[in-house]
């Protein structure tokens, strides 16, 4: 018996066998159409006005030039997938890190598949200042503040800009204090809900202090 391609037409003398182990589909090795050799099953041999060819037992089987388009594409696919991955890092890659929804799905990430650091959360508005104080000493001004960190992430401290001004309002003289003016540890991340309390010597000035303001940066 014979089975003929529904594509093509090439004919093929078919065995009960290859029709058991591949469930009745063949892959045609001249057009590379999977078919289903049941359709077009006859009886006897074939005719000698039909065109023969050689047809592959298994669908799996495709043709060396289809296993090559085949992986061909995937490795374009990989490459491009991960240029696009590349380029959404390089240009968007800190704000999306500072995205309060998607920082904690990123520390996931970067803990167990690809072991990389993301980098330190900054958000200054997430900083709280709870009091603050300028009053005389026995020598010199003291500048109190508390802050705390409403953030759900750690983050650097902040700076402290302090501007004093006369008794008209005007500003006439500023500073900014560093993390390592007012700190022991600097360097430490302020964590989240924790508060930190600051005590600083201010010289006194030759102008008279009229009032003061200060703010974190």
């Amino acid at each position: 018996m014979y089975t003929q391609c529904t594509e093509c037409q090439q004919a093929q003398t078919i065995s009960v066998k290859q029709l058991r182990k591949n469930h009745g589909q063949l892959c045609c090795k001249t057009c590379s159409v999977t078919f289903d050799a049941l359709d077009s099953l006859t009886e006897g041999s074939i005719p000698t006005k039909i065109i023969t060819t050689d047809f592959t037992e298994t669908i799996d089987s495709l043709p060396p030039s289809s296993n090559q388009q085949i992986k061909y594409w995937g490795l374009g696919s990989c490459f491009l997938l991960t240029a696009l991955l590349y380029q959404l890092y390089f240009f968007e890659g800190f704000n999306l890190s500072q995205n309060i929804q998607l920082r904690p799905w990123l520390q996931k990430v970067c803990q167990e598949p690809i072991n990389c650091q993301l980098p330190e959360y900054q958000n200054i508005d997430d900083i709280s200042i709870l009091n603050g104080s300028f009053e005389p000493g026995n020598e010199h001004y003291l500048f109190k503040a508390t802050f705390i960190n409403q953030s759900l992430f750690a983050q650097k401290r902040p700076s402290i800009k302090l501007t004093l001004v006369d008794f008209s309002g005007r500003s006439f003289a500023k500073r900014t204090f560093l993390p390592s003016d007012y700190s022991n540890q600097p360097s430490n991340l302020l964590q989240s809900n924790q508060a930190d309390e600051i005590t600083l010597s201010i010289a006194t000035p030759s102008s008279k202090i009229g009032g003061y303001r200060f703010e974190l940066i």
